[in-house]
């Protein structure tokens, strides 16, 4: 029986313990620590990188990771020194901005000797062996750029040639009011672009797609070839390099352009810009069209050519799309920008670096030669924007909007005047012309146009045979005749 008692017992116990064991819940894995990345910066005060900065401090928690942010304001001896420091705080992966290309190689055979996984970001140093590359296409940057050029002058022979389609021939909110289509205008008259309210005519007809309408058109001086200025960036970074290469090998050969010079400005500094444009003015050359690699370096551009009073006859075109730049577009101060896709450029900084610091390899698309290395790469597109789809850069810039929707009020107001004007005048010409064949006499209506852009109006008895300027200062009398300059 004591053996019985012992067994059941025993059984009992087994029971119990199974029955335990199965209402336990299983032990959770401990979360792991998010991973550590740093992202050094060039200049955390570029409108682009404020931009990335608001996408990575969005996205990083999702991706479980723990960001370092470094700015070294342009200094690379401060980025050295801030890489230098990263040591001791078991960073795994660096998305780096180089301030200084030439001394980038060396950060990152730094970085790499102390097992840090290395992502440059737009500027890749030449011959290098680095773990990531995100950046624009630049090549396509120089193309696009090249493109509003290429695509202004054949707009501006189709209305030289009258082949203008509906919409094109308007004026559509143009400062002063006395460009016309095909480059018409003589001297200063030629007007910059309205922004946003400039995509309709007076008639409700709409321009044709793209991104040149014709109050760009009409910036244009008739003669050609066009003398074409391209401010390149700092020339040791690969993209000044291939923005500017990529202009030239689609401008050069071409009989209606003419680059008169590319231009460097290390570290992006666009303080020369001043200089390096009266420069080309001193010399007696006359600038058409000004092609930056970067925002700042064109809205430079744009403030010169203000306060000269060029800034009506010279197309400007930048890169970046930065808040200034954006909102020149949309008040017609600036022509075009292509944009980098600021946003695209940080979440891709951002998956490369967590991947990296974590399993040591990522998703990368495209593999770049560079010098002895075939670099893993990931490449954004770009994209053109003028003042006809700015509306693609509201959500970045907030204020854009309301920007745009005041100045196309006022041109749309502009444009109304302008338009009952025009009538006024028509009726009033042929109210003269009636009156002229009641009379039984022959009578001609002038038109006169001068080169600040005043227009006046005389009728004359009989055919006129034959007009001539006899120069002078305007407003003196001659013979009974006015003298002008718009008459010939």
């Amino acid at each position: 029986m004591r053996g019985i008692k012992i067994f059941f017992c025993t059984v009992l116990g087994l029971l119990l313990l199974a029955a335990g064991c199965g209402n336990r819940e299983p032990q959770r894995k401990p979360a792991e620590p998010p991973v550590k990345v740093a992202f050094a910066l060039a200049d955390m005060n570029r409108d682009g990188n404020k931009t990335i900065k608001e996408v990575v401090d969005k996205e990083k928690r999702n991706l479980q990771a723990n960001v370092t942010w470094l700015d070294a304001r342009n200094d690379p001896a401060e980025q050295q020194k801030q890489l230098e420091k990263l040591a001791g705080k078991k960073v795994k992966a660096v998305v780096l901005q180089p301030v200084d290309p030439a001394r980038a190689p060396a950060l990152v055979e730094q970085l790499n000797r102390a097992g840090v996984k290395v992502i440059v970001l737009e500027n890749l140093p030449v011959n290098t062996p680095v773990d990531g590359y995100i950046a624009p296409d630049h090549a396509m940057v120089g193309r696009l750029q090249a493109r509003f050029v290429l695509e202004a002058l054949r707009r501006a022979e189709e209305a030289k040639a009258g082949m203008v389609p509906p919409g094109g021939g308007a004026q559509q909110g143009s400062r002063g009011g006395g460009a016309q289509p095909g480059g018409q205008n003589q001297g200063g008259g030629q007007q910059k672009g309205s922004g946003q309210g400039q995509q309709g005519t007076a008639s409700g007809q709409q321009q044709p797609p793209g991104a040149v309408d014709y109050t760009v058109v009409a910036q244009l001086p008739e003669r050609r070839p066009l003398n074409v200025v391209i401010l390149r960036g700092d020339p040791r970074d690969q993209a000044a390099r291939e923005i500017t290469a990529s202009l030239q090998a689609e401008l050069q050969g071409r009989k209606d352009v003419q680059i008169l010079g590319v231009y460097d400005h290390p570290r992006w500094d666009p303080a020369s810009v001043p200089a390096t444009l009266a420069e080309i003015i001193g010399r007696g050359e006359r600038i058409d069209v000004i092609l930056a690699n970067d925002s700042t370096l064109a809205m430079a551009a744009v403030e010169y050519l203000k306060m000269g009073g060029y800034e009506k006859n010279v197309l400007t075109v930048g890169v970046g799309a930065d808040e200034k730049a954006s909102r020149g577009l949309v008040n017609g101060e600036h022509d075009a920008e292509v944009d980098v896709n600021p946003e695209m450029l940080g979440q891709f900084a951002l998956e490369a670096a967590v991947a990296l610091a974590g399993t040591g390899h990522w998703q990368y698309s495209a593999g770049v030669n560079n010098g002895d290395y075939s670099v893993p790469a990931r490449i954004v597109p770009v994209r053109l924007v003028t003042a006809r789809n700015a509306y693609l850069l509201e959500q970045r810039w907030k204020d854009l909007k309301k920007a745009g929707q005041q100045q196309g009020g006022q041109q749309d107001r502009g444009g109304q005047r302008e338009g009952q004007q025009e009538q006024q005048q028509g009726q009033q010409q042929g109210q003269q012309q009636q009156q002229g064949q009641q009379g039984g006499k022959n009578k001609t209506m002038l038109r006169i146009t001068t080169r600040d852009g005043k227009t006046m109006e005389v009728q004359i008895d009989g055919e006129v045979k034959k007009i001539e300027s006899l120069g002078g200062q305007g407003g003196q009398q001659q013979g009974g005749g006015q003298q002008g300059r718009g008459g010939q």
